[in-house]
């Protein structure tokens, strides 16, 4: 099957390449050498990048996003047919990284005497004198460590920028980084010194659907819902997937052994700080246990409302929990989701069996949860469906462009019941709105559920000029709604879902 990773390139010329980095990995055991990677996907990504490495003159971009999101491995595919010198900062001290930066400037030079710079300042000097002969990409990654240990660093490189800039060289400096409100400030706050002399910036989001459909080939279509539904469309837990496996023993071993790294998901892939923070890990515990509004998280946690909105920011900030919408909703109806699937599973149901785990208990714990597990999936299978129909949105695949999928829940409403609808969006000119309808069960979906779809959206009915409606089945159709000739309902199995990729 097709695993996200780092592509493995040689050292040609005595430069530089995309061996230093693999190496890295190697010495870490993160992977084997001698191994081939293939990279799947970012193609929006990596086209911006090629035009900013062909474009004249001095680039610099800000690549950001989540922990294990794959910024480092859509850096490593998008420079590796360009003249390029890569960069990895540590959590370690300034000398540490400056040795290091020694060692991979050494490498890239092909200078074969000993040298080495005493300052980093020194070494960027050195870089700016092999850009004035050839086109070179300067990429550092996790700039926020460096940060750390260099706070005049950013300083440093607001005059650097500038005198690339004065002086015409080509060079494209590439500032990555996992801390995503440190990234962000840079670009916002106009104290800063980086603060517009960015050309661009990406902000790495997870895979779209048909991207994360293509690393689990050689899976049935009900596993593969299954791990989107588990796992959302995250390279780096979809990689770790074994297609001669059930998906029973891929998720005993991933998720309920005290042998995977995934046991340690929180550490992996959360902002640092957060799986050691006992407030941090009560929040998430709670919203991961469908308690999603604020007061609920609130009264689950036995905290003023108010003292836990200043943490529900920061986590929105960092990522690691969406403020989400509801369909013509308000402030009142806003709720908060985790924005990752396996740390809402990790949460929910790995964390609090832990202990158990760690005493090789997982096999018991995983066949006592699989009632709740399957509970998980049929919730995960609504975000898959909404991220299904994203892609088809963007890619104008839909008879109309629509703004952004939400739900709708309604606990009363003036048909004297409660709505729940799994998504709605207002077409562009606000004419039209598309229903989605997502059902996880083993039966097939019935005449019955449409109609009472169409009661639900009943009271939004005479806003709109036209209703569409999507409905996706894990299974089929009934004959009466196979059978139903309208023209604006479309039925969706799990074959079309995947065959349309």
């Amino acid at each position: 099957m097709g695993r996200a990773g780092f592509p493995f390139f040689d050292i040609e010329n005595g430069k530089q390449t995309l061996c230093t980095i693999i190496n890295k990995f190697v010495d870490n055991k993160i992977v084997d050498k001698g191994i081939k990677y293939m990279f799947v996907g970012r193609k929006d990504e990596l086209d911006v990048l090629k035009s900013k490495y062909e474009s004249d003159g001095l680039e610099v971009g800000l690549i950001y996003g989540q922990r294990r999101i794959g910024k480092t491995s859509l850096i490593i595919e998008s420079v590796k047919n360009y003249n390029h010198i890569y960069f990895l900062s540590k959590e370690t001290t300034y000398q540490d990284n400056l040795s290091y930066f020694n060692g991979v400037f050494k490498k890239y030079s092909g200078i074969a005497l000993p040298i080495r710079f005493e300052t980093f300042d020194e070494l960027f000097e050195s870089l700016k004198e092999y850009a004035k002969k050839e086109r070179l990409v300067l990429i550092l990654d996790e700039l926020p460590f460096l940060a750390k240990v260099y706070p005049g660093i950013i300083s440093f490189l607001q005059g650097y920028i500038d005198d690339l800039k004065r002086n015409d060289v080509n060079m494209k400096i590439i500032l990555s980084g996992s801390d995503i409100s440190f990234m962000v400030d840079l670009l916002k706050n106009k104290s800063k010194p980086l603060y517009q002399r960015a050309t661009f910036r990406i902000h790495v989001l997870p895979m779209v659907f048909s991207d994360a459909s293509r690393m689990l080939i050689g899976f049935d279509d009900n596993d593969k819902i299954k791990y989107l539904s588990l796992f959302g469309n995250r390279p780096y837990y979809l990689e770790k997937l074994d297609s001669k496996k059930s998906f029973d023993e891929n998720i005993a071993q991933l998720c309920f052994s005290s042998d995977s790294i995934l046991i340690d998901a929180p550490n992996l892939t959360l902002p640092r700080g957060y799986s050691n923070n006992g407030t941090y890990i009560a929040i998430l515990t709670a919203i991961a246990n469908r308690n999603h509004r604020v007061k609920d998280i609130a009264d689950e946690l036995r905290i003023d409302s108010n003292a836990l909105a200043t943490y529900l920011k920061r986590m929105v900030d960092g990522e690691s929990i969406e403020k989400k919408e509801t369909f013509n909703g308000n402030q009142k109806t806003n709720y908060y989701e985790i924005s990752d699937p396996m740390i809402r599973f990790y949460y929910g149901l790995i964390y609090p069996n832990l202990e158990d785990i760690q005493r090789r208990l997982g096999k018991k714990i995983y066949a006592f949860n699989k009632e709740r597990i399957n509970s998980v999936i049929d919730h995960g299978f609504e975000d898959v469906v909404n991220s299904y129909m994203d892609e088809l949105n963007r890619n104008g695949k839909l008879n109309r462009t629509y703004h952004s999928f939400k739900k709708y829940v309604a606990d009363n409403s003036r048909l004297n019941r409660s709505i729940e609808i799994d998504g709605l969006a207002e077409s562009l000119d606000k004419k039209h709105l598309l229903v989605i309808e997502a059902k996880y069960h083993n039966k097939n979906v019935s005449l019955k559920v449409l109609n009472h779809l169409k009661e639900s959206v009943s009271i939004f009915v005479e806003k709109y000029k036209g209703i569409e409606y999507y409905i996706f089945s894990k299974t089929s159709f009934a004959d009466d709604l196979l059978n139903l000739n309208e023209a604006d309902v479309k039925l969706f199995t799990l074959q079309e879902m995947f065959g349309s990729n």
